[in-house]
This record gives structure tokens, sequence and C-alpha cells, in this order.
């Protein structure tokens, strides 16, 4: 029996068709995304029946959609970080392994972090949009040089933020569930709570995983601890924000600023983008070039590598079925 792959990541194989080549190599009949862009439920549902193995972006992958899929789904192998939406109790229970490449895209992100920050604190994208209209406005800014950021939920990506940070010589504050003591010695990050981390940075940039816990974890109370004129990055999921609190603190001038890459809503289409001083990125923080190989690499090879009964590396393993 031919063995088909649907590919609901999107874009995938664009960069180059390394990955797409690792697929067909192995005799793996692949399909690319038709929609070519983030699925809704249904469309994913739609397209499962006759599916062995899916290579799926962040779209949401409950019961009812991975249901579909069944008896012959085997394998999700997710291309990226995330596993908020995806249901792997119903996976574990119905013998569907579950892989993804969480390193992947990380360095991505990270750089994007200090795009982000370094352009929102100095207004470079205001002065870019400034000069296409004509004007000539040298707007004045913030230097981070000296500055506290406060890292929410360091894991791989927060911990790479604040060495670079460091590197800055800005002031760093950690919250985290668990805390690496050992290494925040090392590059002299203090942990904090998620209270003091609001108030005593500067700047905040949230890198948290979304789930029952963290959803709508950043609410108005805590963007008002922020200090006066403060800035707000968001790069990890649009549900642990509170988008219409922080349309407010930034309307009525308590924050200084802030950059988003990631919606509640995809693509994204609220008053946010009415106002100046905000950045917003369509959840592109891993479309690097390096960091988007990486990952479809990664996730057609672990396609293959179960499809074959081959080790999967352990940073990469959600689930597998016992081998029979």
């Amino acid at each position: 029996m031919t063995v088909i792959a649907q590919i609901t990541s999107y874009p995938y194989g664009i960069s180059s068709t390394d990955p797409l080549d690792l697929l067909d190599q192995a005799g793996i009949t692949y399909r690319l995304s038709p929609h070519r862009r983030k699925h809704t439920p249904a469309e994913t549902a739609a397209l499962l029946g006759d599916v062995d193995i899916l290579l799926a972006g962040t779209e949401p992958l409950p019961a009812d959609v991975l249901r579909q899929g069944l008896p012959r789904l085997k394998h999700v192998a997710r291309v990226g970080v995330g596993l908020d939406g995806l249901d792997v109790d119903f996976c574990r229970s119905n013998g569907i392994a579950v892989t993804y490449t969480p390193d992947a895209p990380a360095r991505s992100v990270v750089e994007q972090v200090f795009g982000l920050l370094i352009s929102l604190g100095r207004r470079f994208i205001e002065a870019h949009e400034g000069m296409r209209r004509g004007e000539w406005n040298r707007l004045t800014g913030v230097l981070w040089d000296g500055k506290t950021l406060g890292i929410l939920g360091c894991g791989r990506i927060g911990k790479q933020v604040a060495e670079i940070a460091r590197a800055f010589r800005m002031q760093v504050l950690a919250h985290d569930i668990v805390e690496d003591h050992a290494w925040a010695a090392k590059h002299a990050v203090e942990y904090v709570s998620r209270e003091d981390l609001f108030r005593r940075s500067l700047g905040v940039t949230i890198h948290l995983p979304l789930d029952h816990s963290t959803e709508d974890m950043v609410d108005e109370s805590l963007l008002r601890m922020l200090p006066q004129g403060g800035f707000l990055l968001n790069t990890c999921r649009g549900e642990v924000l509170d988008e219409d609190a922080l349309f407010r603190c930034l309307s009525d001038g308590h924050l200084g600023g802030a950059a988003l890459d990631v919606y509640r809503q995809e693509p994204y289409r609220g008053p946010l983008v009415q106002l100046p001083n905000v950045i917003l990125c369509c959840h592109q923080g891993s479309c690097s070039h390096d960091g988007r190989y990486a990952m479809e690499m990664g996730s057609a090879g672990n396609a293959v590598a179960f499809l074959r009964g081959e080790a999967i590396p352990s940073e990469r393993m959600v689930w597998l079925p016992p081998r029979s």
C-alpha cells in the first residue's frame, strides 16, 4: 500500500525541496497544502481520510479532526515546537505517534525578538512609514543599554534571548515555572515573580507555551504594572495575551509600544493595526530560510525514521507507540 503524507504546514518545501526529496526517496507520496495558509479544523479534517502521516503546522488538531484520519493515520509530525491545539491524549489512545522539531525554530525567533526590540525602542518603523508619506521625522527613542528586560517564560528561546540581552549590557529578569539557577548565575539573570517582572522591566518579552495555565495570563492588571512608557513583545502564542487590554494600554499612553508576531485570530485584522507604536508581523518568527529548512528537514526526517522503525532523536519525541 502506498504511504501517503499530507502536508498542512505552510510554507513547506519552498526554500528548498530537500525535505520533499527525503519523503520521496523513502517511498512516501506527499501532498502539499491546497490552501497555502493556516488550515481551519474542517479543512484539515477533509484531507485525512487516506493519510498515513500528517506533517502539521500550528493549525488546531482536536480529537474530532484527528478521528477523521482513523484507522489509517499513524503519525502526526509537527513542523515546529508548539503542541497547543493538538490532542496528544487522543493520539496516545489511538496509537498515533507524535513528533516535533522544538530546537529548529528557536534561533530564528530569538533574532526576531531583537529586531523587534530595537526597532520598537528606536521607532525605526514609524520613521520608515513617515518617509513613505513624504515626511522627515527624526524620532527619538530608547537605548536598551543598561535597561531592564523581563523574560516571561525562560526555556530554550527565553534563555537565548537572555544571553544576548546580557551582551547588550541589559539587566535581565526572568520568570518561569522551572528555575535553572546554575544557568542564571552564569549569565547574571535574576528569577523573580511574574508581578515583579512587569514592575521592574522597561520591556517584557513573552515566551510561554500555550496551555490552560498560560491562556490569558498577560491581562490588563499585568500590563498596567509595566512602567509608564514600557514595551511588550509577544512572539509565542496569541492566546496568552489580552489583545483588547493591550490596545487600551497603548491608546491611553501607559505603554510606549508593542510588537506582536502572533494573535488569537490569524490573519489578524483587529484594532492594533490603527496604532503607530505597534509593530505587527505575520506569525513569521520561524521564517528564516535556515530555520524553515531545519524545521522541515526535521519533520520529514521524523516521518521517515518512524516509518522505517529507526531511532528518532529524543528531543523530537512527544509520544511513540510501543514497537511490536
